[in-house]
């Protein structure tokens, strides 16, 4: 019968059913529609839900670890074996229809099946798994051959996808245990695998797509998981129910023993397999085993609900009676119905009693927020009168600042003229300095000339005396010159060799200097930094006492005046949060540097949501003088993550902890926390920001620094890197406070040490350099010295020389004439010198009036100076009463709104009475009329518990109440009613089940039939392709199958005669051929989409592995939408790669082994 009738035909039997069990319990209409798609299927898909479905929920790796429980083999329910001899002929008729339809099927040899658009295996991959340290296999949608020798792994890779698919590790015969499939020296193994996932069948498409990729992972340690991702890598779960749903959607089947036969399997089913063995692989490959268990199962349900329903019976009798008996004690209940009339009246006025207690509760709400809204107009005036206060203040301030403008604006033309005037100060300054230089240029130059005068009359004295005595002189003279000249060139080279000395000298005193200027900024920067530890020491200590002194000294007093605004309600909005690294815990201490100095002033921010709020801090603020930034934004918590980069980076936000979420999002706005990445190596930095598109940075990454305070990278591509600028302040991150003070002491004392040495060194340049000093006086003395003797000698030779001269061509005449000469330009002189005395007298008289006029402007802008500074002081002193008048205005502010806020509580609170008084009155009206109030509450309520207390003494003699009464008859009357119905409808689906049961076997026999037939033919169209014949006969009632296989060999074949043979007697070959083709049979039967083979020709001789392995792919080609992987460590040179048949073959095995000697 063909598949697809077959499904239609059992559809139609679970409508049918359906329809009759829609109104029966759940948990039996459950176990009735197992069984019906368990037959539907014929594929075991049901059975595999159901026999998942009784499995504990332990975890996947206690599931490994238990070994299975033995399962009993069931080929029919026990007690529904009897076959009606009506349907005899009918099996036959179906059988021959089917044999037809079968063997014409099958002579349309050649055709290619549909490839499947799901449920087959794309891809397999494996890390550290068995021998596998790294293994990637792509498997091809119709047949796979996986080739290598022993030991290369090839079993690895049907185990890993038994693992993979929720397999246990004892079903792969390879393991007890999921550990032992972790390769030797690795700590955990993964697999991970691809399943197609298209077409209108397709598994969750819309959240899978066209693939979907299981992964598992087995650690050493014993846990075990499964990742369970889309086609994009995306995680959609990691529950192995959805892997169950998943399978079952797909029909894949990992522990069916014919589905995925492992090496021994197959082995056992090639060689030792018998005839019982053969039938139970039938059996269990065709789901027929487990539905028969499904059935039983079913049969037990149904015989426990017959018991029941014989109870159910019994008790119906008794709940007949009680019904009875419940009414006839309501009859005589009513008689005493009378006294309950006049209770009933008083708790009408009970009722409407509390209705005017709450109508009264509604007035006194009322009247008491009259109360408040007529006090608001008047703190209304209140703070309209400190406002007006506040605006004449501030209109004040506006004048005295537009005054104080002013001022500043008129006193700029004063200054103005003032520059003016000193300009032309200075110009008649420079003209009375030329002119008195003038001067003293002919005073100079007639004083040269009266010496010139005095020395003609010197010479003229000493002609006269020298006419005398002039031969002997001459003489002497020569003589003189002589020695002179020698003298005067002694002193040259003295005064040459005194110049080169004293060059040393200053080139030493030059080197000395920059010495000592270098040591000089080396011994400030010691200083400064000798300091600045200091300074840091005294911070950190203040710090121990108090952890808010890191933020700043005067933190701590902020944040009281804070609480004492948030105290008396003085914030706007919500109060200040800040400093923002209070908030901020570190995890790791290494990091502390870097974030501090990347993080900077913001750690020192507060945050505020109200401007008003801002200015309020900034005035606390100015009252300590400190500042710090305040932020002034929305406390919004938005969503960050998908600006985060990878998980593999560390960021600036992963290394952080906060107390307050609104902290992380104000650092990710300001300093992008979120994007900013902390690499440890430099080398590394420079790789991860080239790594991202055009060589920039990755994804999601905005900045890079590195431990030693390098920023690295840029955005835009190319590589760079800045030193960040170290922050130099009190730990506000690091936890490690005493450490540092540890290592800022030893730095202290250490730069103290370096300071003393530079200044001892400094001491000692400065007395080198003193030395060097007092050598350069001493050789500049020396200089000077040789300098004026030898101006004196060669004065002396040339005055010996001109007075030779003279006593040769002058005479005392000569000297006569050029004094009276010299006379002559003394008196041209102090008649040229008249003019500039006249000139100098007119300076001097214009520079008085520019000095009276500089007087007058410098006095003008002392005036505007004072006013400027009375101005100020009135200004200051107004902005003084200003901020004292502001808390007033505050004040009223707070109390208007905290009487706002009494008269909205106030509403909400008469709004909820007056709703509830409504839904009251309401329920009373339900309840009854309004009647009159005669009484208080309180005294009809004593009425009413005296006249129950009568009632209750009746009722006593009676044993309940009327209501208890009436209750308790209309109880049994359900009860009796309900329990007749139940047992009415469960018959009823007995019935119906047991015919549907009575069904399910007569199909359950139809199928096996089908089954056993199309396995028989397609069992003889196998062997035919080597030119044997055979049938396999089943024999149900003894659960056995048996091989029938007739060869011919080339001797007989001439003869035409066949030898039937044994499958004992079978050769090897012979023997595993005869199984392929029976496997082959079986397989036809199934509707899997995976099939999977280990060593299936192990046994074979050439020919047979070469007729087998074709048989096998022409049997695979014409599959529709099923996947071969077929496993064999022997030569497949004959099978030739294809669009549709994909060769992979393994690496030889790597072992460690030695030759035998």
């Amino acid at each position: 019968m063909p598949e697809s009738r077959k499904r239609r035909l059992i559809q139609d039997e679970e409508d049918e059913i359906d329809d009759h069990v829609q109104d029966i319990p759940e948990r039996t209409a459950k176990h009735a529609k197992t069984g019906s798609r368990q037959q539907a299927n014929g594929n075991g898909k049901a059975a595999k839900k159901s026999r998942r479905a009784t499995e504990s929920d332990h975890s996947a790796e206690e599931e490994e670890d238990d070994e299975d429980e033995e399962v009993t083999e069931r080929e029919e329910p026990e007690g529904w074996g009897e076959v009606d001899p009506s349907q005899t002929q009918d099996e036959l008729d179906w059988k021959k229809r089917a044999a037809l339809e079968f063997q014409r099927s099958t002579q349309k040899t050649g055709r290619h099946g549909m490839v499947a658009e799901m449920g087959v295996i794309e891809l397999i991959e494996m890390f550290d798994f068995m021998c596998h340290r790294h293994l990637k296999v792509p498997f091809g949608p119709k047949i796979n051959f996986i080739i290598g020798h022993n030991g290369s792994g090839k079993s690895a890779i049907l185990t890993a996808i038994i693992v993979c698919l929720g397999g246990k590790a004892n079903a792969t015969n390879r393991a007890q245990n999921l550990k032992a499939l972790i390769r030797e020296g690795a700590s955990q193994t993964d697999v991970k695998l691809q399943l197609r996932n298209r077409g209108p069948d397709a598994f969750k498409p819309e959240l899978y797509g066209e693939s979907i990729i299981i992964e598992r992972r087995i650690s050493r340690d014993g846990s075990s998981g499964y990742k369970i991702k889309s086609a994009k890598g995306k995680t959609i779960s990691t529950k192995r129910e959805e892997l169950a749903a998943m399978c079952d959607h797909m029909n894949i089947q990992v522990d069916n023993p014919m589905n995925v036969l492992s090496q021994d399997t197959a082995k056992q089913f090639l060689q030792a397999s018998t005839g019982e063995d053969k039938y139970k692989f039938f059996s269990r490959g065709t789901q027929l085993t487990q539905l028969s268990i499904d059935y039983e199962t079913i049969r037990e349900c149904i015989y426990t609900m017959q018991r029941t329903l014989e109870n159910k019976k019994d008790s119906l009798t008794e709940l007949f009676d009680d019904a009875k008996a419940a009414q006839a004690r309501f009859k005589d209940m009513q008689a005493a119905a009378t006294l309950e009339l006049k209770v009933q009246d008083m708790k009408n006025q009970v009722a409407w009693g509390q209705i005017e207690e709450l109508e009264k509760g509604v007035r006194t709400t009322e009247d008491k927020l009259d109360g408040l809204k007529a006090r608001i107009p008047g703190i209304e005036a209140k703070r309209a009168k400190e406002d007006d206060i506040i605006n004449e203040l501030a209109a004040r301030i506006q004048e005295l600042e537009k005054s104080l403008a002013e001022h500043t604006t008129s006193g700029a033309p004063s200054l103005e003229q003032k520059r003016t005037i000193e300009h032309k100060m200075r110009e008649k300054r420079n003209e009375y300095k030329q002119v008195q230089d003038e001067e003293k240029t002919v005073n100079d130059e007639i004083k040269s000339l009266k010496e010139q005068i005095a020395e003609y009359e010197r010479k003229i004295e000493l002609t006269r005396k020298q006419q005398a005595t002039a031969i002997s002189r001459r003489a002497e003279a020569v003589e003189k010159i002589s020695r002179l000249e020698e003298e005067n060139e002694r002193s040259k080279r003295q005064l040459a060799e005194a110049r080169e000395s004293s060059a040393q000298i200053e080139q030493k005193s030059d080197d000395c200097r920059d010495r000592q200027d270098a040591l000089a900024k080396v011994t400030n920067k010691l200083r400064g930094e000798l300091s600045e530890s200091r300074d840091r020491i005294k911070q950190i200590e203040a710090q121990k006492q108090n952890a808010l002194r890191a933020f700043g000294p005067a933190v701590p007093d902020i944040l009281r005046d804070i609480e004492q605004v948030t105290r008396r309600g003085g914030w706007r909005g919500s109060p200040p949060v800040g400093p923002l690294g209070r908030h901020v815990k570190l995890r790791e201490e290494k990091w502390a540097q870097v974030l501090e100095s990347a993080l900077g002033g913001v750690l020192n921010a507060f945050a505020v949501t109200e401007d008003a709020d801002r200015t309020t801090l900034m005035g606390i603020m100015r009252k300590y003088n400190w500042k710090a930034d305040v932020i002034r934004t929305k406390r919004v918590i938005f969503d960050y993550s998908h600006k985060e980069p990878s998980t593999r980076f560390l960021t600036i936000n992963r290394i952080l902890d906060f107390d307050d979420e609104w902290v992380r999002r104000l650092l990710i706005d300001k300093n992008s926390i979120e994007s900013t990445i902390l690499v440890e190596q430099r080398q590394e930095a420079d790789r991860i920001t080239s790594s991202g598109p055009n060589g920039g940075f990755p994804e999601g990454v905005s900045q890079c620094f590195t431990v030693d305070l390098i920023r690295v990278g840029d955005r835009s591509g190319g590589a760079s890197s800045l030193m960040m600028r170290r922050y130099n302040g009190p730990p506000r991150l690091s936890k490690n406070v005493e450490g540092q003070l540890q290592v800022l002491q030893a730095r202290a004392e250490q730069v103290g040490d370096s300071l003393r040495q530079r200044m001892k060194e400094s001491e000692a340049l400065m007395s080198e350099l003193a030395s060097f000093d007092r050598e350069r006086m001493v050789s500049k003395r020396q200089q000077q010295n040789l300098e004026k003797d030898l101006k004196l000698k060669t004065r002396a030779i040339e005055d010996l020389r001109a007075t030779q001269q003279e006593e040769d061509t002058t005479g005392i005449s000569a000297y006569e004439d050029a004094k009276q000469t010299t006379l002559e330009q003394i008196e041209t002189m102090k008649k040229q010198y008249e003019p500039v005395a006249v000139q100098k007298q007119a300076i001097l008289a214009e520079m008085e009036p520019l000095k009276e006029g500089l007087k007058e402007i410098n006095e003008s802008i002392r005036r505007k100076e004072e006013e400027s500074v009375t101005i100020r002081s009135d200004l200051d002193r107004l902005n003084l009463e200003r901020q004292d008048k502001l808390p007033r205005v505050l004040y009223w502010e707070n109390k208007l709104n905290k009487e706002q806020r009494d008269i909205e509580q106030l509403q909400i609170e008469l709004s909820g009475k007056t709703k509830y008084l409504e839904e009251s009155t309401a329920k009373a009206v339900e309840y009854c009329d309004r009647v009159e109030v005669t009484a208080s509450v309180a005294q009809l309520e004593r009425d009413i518990k005296q006249m129950q207390e009568r009632l209750r003494e009746q009722e006593e003699q009676r044993g309940a109440t009327l209501e208890e009464i009436a209750l308790d008859m209309q109880r049994k009357q359900d009860l009796y009613k309900t329990s007749k119905l139940a047992i009415h409808q469960m018959e009823v689906f007995v019935k119906q089940l047991k015919m549907t049961l009575n069904n399910r076997l007569s199909r359950w026999r139809e199928f096996r039939a089908q089954m056993s037939l199309r396995s028989k033919i397609n069992f003889g169209l196998q062997l035919s392709q080597r030119g044997y014949s055979g049938e396999l006969e089943f024999h149900h009632s003894e659960k056995k199958l048996t091989i029938r296989v007739e060869t011919e060999d080339q001797r007989t074949a001439k003869a035409g005669v066949a030898r039937d043979k044994d499958p004992k007697s079978l050769s090897g070959g012979e023997k595993s051929f005869s199984t392929i083709c029976l496997l082959l049979a079986l397989w036809d039967s199934m509707a899997s989409s995976i099939r999977c083979l280990d060593e299936f020709d192990v046994f074979m001789d050439a020919v047979n592995r070469r007729i087998s392995m074709q048989m096998l792919i022409d049997t695979a080609r014409e599959s529709d939408g099923v996947q071969y992987i077929l496993i064999t460590p022997q030569d497949a040179s004959s099978v030739s790669p294809g669009p549709d048949v994909r060769v992979h073959r393994l690496h030889d095995p790597e072992r460690n082994q030695q030759t035998i000697a």
